[in-house]
């Protein structure tokens, strides 16, 4: 169970050097700061400390060659301290790295993905018959590292209070996943349910768990009843990272609003593709509990203290 938990933002789709740090989060000033770059995607350096151990993981890997090398450099952040590699899903804005970091960060990091995640040819539809893509993580990249890959649609314990969800029950019926997302096979394009979505949780001392979410395809609703199965009667503390809510309809983001209330969740920092209605109707809601995510915003959750602020 960890006593700390540090989430720095390496790759999101807005930068903001002007956003004033506070006792939870420090951000990037000018500087170094205004050299930062922001795109459509997501990266996240998580260090978890417990007593005189400490676990260091990247959760995600960016959209374009450029951006996460570049704004690592400038963080400051080593990919030879790294512990793990966790892929969220399959998806070209999370997975665009994967193949530089696993040679950057050294032979005994681990990755960590779904069986799913590599070798499927993914589809955005843009119209009745047409499509972009296709993004597909190569399989070959993954066995080339088979010694050091955890495939599991299971949850897995990286140590120092850290697990990955593994694959997400879907029982909310307004959590409809991603409709115009597509997967190539041999009898044609068909639905992609993007089973291989997977978050991270962080048991936090005293306070309860922290979500991690890459673009939470499952949805945030059935990937917070994910986290209580598996922690049972923890509360949930904060959720960071992506949450897919652009094109949510009504239902799903009063649903949601509805459930993290009743859940009395301390922090939310709602990133990547959460959308610009679907933020400002979050952060109305939580007021100062309302965490703005940028790239370069460090954001620290202390164990038992944290929960009396």
């Amino acid at each position: 169970m960890a006593d700390r938990c540090e989430i720095t933002v390496l790759v999101d789709n807005y930068v903001d050097i002007f956003l004033p740090s506070t006792e939870t989060v420090e951000y990037p000033v000018p500087g170094k700061g205004s050299r930062l770059w922001a795109e459509q995607g997501l990266s996240m350096l998580i260090k978890a400390y417990e007593g005189d151990r400490a676990l260091t993981v990247l959760y995600d890997f960016g959209r374009s060659p450029e951006v996460m090398p570049h704004n690592m450099e400038l963080l400051g952040v080593d990919p030879g301290q790294v512990d793990y590699l966790v892929l969220s899903h399959g998806h070209v804005d999370h997975f665009c790295n994967l193949a530089r970091m696993l040679e950057a960060t050294p032979a005994h990091a681990r990755l960590v993905i779904h069986p799913d995640a590599a070798g499927r040819e993914r589809f955005i539809r843009t119209g009745e018959s047409t499509y972009v893509g296709p993004w597909v993580i190569d399989e070959d990249l993954v066995r080339a590292h088979e010694g050091r890959t955890i495939r599991s649609a299971s949850p897995t314990d990286l140590g120092c209070g850290v697990h990955v969800s593994g694959q997400i029950e879907r029982t909310v019926a307004y959590e409809k996943g991603m409709p115009n997302a597509f997967v190539g096979t041999a009898g044609g394009m068909v639905h992609d349910d993007i089973r291989d979505d997977q978050s991270i949780f962080v048991e936090l001392d005293g306070c309860g768990i922290i979500i991690l979410t890459g673009c939470c395809h499952a949805g945030l609703v059935n990937t917070m009843r994910a986290a209580e199965k598996l922690f049972p009667g923890q509360a949930i503390h904060a959720v960071v990272g992506g949450l897919h809510l652009n094109n949510a309809a009504e239902p799903q983001l009063v649903g949601t609003i509805g459930e993290l209330r009743k859940r009395n969740v301390r922090w939310l920092s709602a990133m990547h593709c959460t959308g610009y209605r679907a933020g400002r109707r979050l952060m109305e809601k939580f007021g100062n509990r309302w965490i703005p995510g940028t790239v370069g915003a460090k954001i620290t959750f202390r164990a038992r203290e944290d929960r009396e602020r």
